[in-house]
């Protein structure tokens, strides 16, 4: 009992990141010059012959050049903040790296607000395709094969794919914006009442069930998201955490033969749990909620290297797709050519230095602040609040709704929660996975995210199963 109060407690502890970037230019605006024309990738950090190579897998499926300089041009970004902070090793600062914090974490107007205010500006930017949002262009990257899941590479491909969004979201709304991490043990310890977590209402990531209609994220142009929340996977449990983190090697978190310390198998039950749109590997970075999902496995990831001695070179072996020399890329595209790092590279320290994690919401920190979580006294844990019920926001003195208190999406929320008849949830759900399957080029894998264990308090149907 004591080594696992230990180990969620580290969990639990702030995380800082020590080196800032600091790069304030207009990435739209990069030019490239002969300078950049190095080969040298691992010496040079990213550059950006590298970054080409890394891009073309999308640029080619895009079939333009535009979207191939903008992205290049987020590329530049990452490699700058890059070298600032390898000049900066020394000096021991944290002022200036951008923060991610969890969802639901204080301030609202400044954290998750400010997200989804820039996810909004991106999906409503077409200033690099006029057929395509600019946010549609970054999830594209993610449409490739499965080379970057299922081993070593998993957690390096992630994080630097996550550095890219957020540089897109810079782009467009401001320097320091980041992903906010979904710390989804929060959720998972609602129990059986883990569907109507505030989080699927519209004061977070809105409609739980169907295509996203209410919320920040509704009706926006580009790929549709719809959600099957509550599908036969199942959210983190702070025992899974830690879990993992109790592990001293990365070859002991990345194997699925390994379950209960493999962390991308936890991360693979939520990508079923919200399902629809997230359930597939080639729709899953069109849902605005993924990037908050992989920020949580980054941080957990992060927590996990600060664990072990010399993690930077504890690269797993034993992966043959995932070799340590080898070079990310995809696999279901018609070139494919080198991306810009090896995989090996991924796990090392500079890249790591250009985000800060706040703590994770502990009693401790009162939940950080939030008035979406409380603190359970008896298991110590911070839980979600319950969506507010249709109608019953509170109001401010001028009658209008307080700042801050969004209704739930309504009419789906009791066949989401596993209340409705079987019939009503099946036809439910087999009209989602009609217009998921409607999204698909013919012919594509769908790619589904493996989730072996399964919570009981989860309804056992999905999208993909009805």
């Amino acid at each position: 009992m004591h080594t696992y109060n230990t180990l969620v407690s580290l969990f639990m502890t702030v995380l800082f990141l020590d080196f800032p970037p600091s790069t304030d230019a207009d990435i739209l605006s990069y030019q490239i010059n002969s300078t950049d024309h190095k080969t040298d990738c691992f010496k040079r950090g990213i550059n950006i012959i590298c970054f080409k190579e890394f891009l073309q897998p999308a640029t080619e499926t895009l079939n333009d050049t535009s979207s191939s300089n903008f992205l290049t041009a987020l590329w530049r970004k990452i490699n700058s903040e890059v070298d600032t902070a390898a000049n900066s090793r020394h000096k021991r600062q944290a002022v200036g790296v951008p923060v991610r914090r969890e969802v639901r974490a204080a301030p609202y107007e400044t954290n998750f607000f400010r997200y989804a205010q820039a996810v909004r500006r991106l999906k409503n930017h077409f200033g690099v395709r006029q057929d395509m949002n600019t946010y549609d262009i970054i999830a594209t990257i993610h449409t490739g094969g499965n080379r970057e899941h299922r081993g070593s590479a998993f957690f390096s491909w992630h994080r630097i794919y996550l550095l890219l969004y957020e540089a897109a979201l810079q782009a467009v709304f401001g320097q320091g914006v980041t992903a906010p991490y979904w710390d989804s043990s929060c959720d998972q310890a609602m129990g059986n009442r883990q569907s109507r977590t505030i989080l699927f209402s519209n004061k977070y990531f809105g409609t739980p069930l169907g295509q996203v209609t209410e919320g920040f994220f509704a009706n926006l142009p580009g790929q549709r998201i719809r959600r099957a929340i509550n599908g036969p996977g199942g959210l983190i449990s702070k025992n899974a955490i830690a879990a993992v983190l109790s592990r001293r090697s990365h070859s002991q978190i990345v194997r699925y033969d390994q379950r209960r310390y493999c962390w991308e198998c936890y991360h693979d039950m939520v990508h079923v749990w919200v399902d629809g749109t997230m359930a597939s590997g080639t729709l899953a970075a069109f849902d605005p909620i993924f990037w908050c999902h992989h920020a949580f496995v980054d941080y957990v990831w992060e927590l996990f290297r600060r664990r072990i001695a010399n993690a930077p070179a504890d690269y797993p072996l034993g992966f043959p797709t995932h070799p340590p020399e080898g070079q990310m890329r995809f696999n279901n595209y018609r070139y494919r050519p080198n991306p810009p790092i090896t995989n090996r590279e991924g796990y090392s320290n500079r890249y790591a230095r250009l985000r800060r994690y706040a703590p994770a919401p502990s009693c401790e920190n009162q939940c950080s602040n939030s008035p979406d979580l409380f603190c359970d006294r008896n298991r110590r844990i911070c839980i979600s609040q319950e969506a507010v019920p249709e109608g019953s926001a509170p109001m401010d003195a001028a009658g209008a709704p307080a700042f801050g208190a969004f209704s739930a999406a309504t009419a789906p929320v009791d066949i989401a929660a596993g209340m409705a008849d079987v019939t009503t949830t099946v036809t439910a759900l087999q009209s989602i996975q009609q217009e998921l399957l409607q999204d698909l080029p013919a012919g594509t894998p769908l790619n589904l995210f493996t989730a072996d264990q399964i919570d009981p308090n989860t309804r056992p149907l999905s999208v993909f199963a009805a």
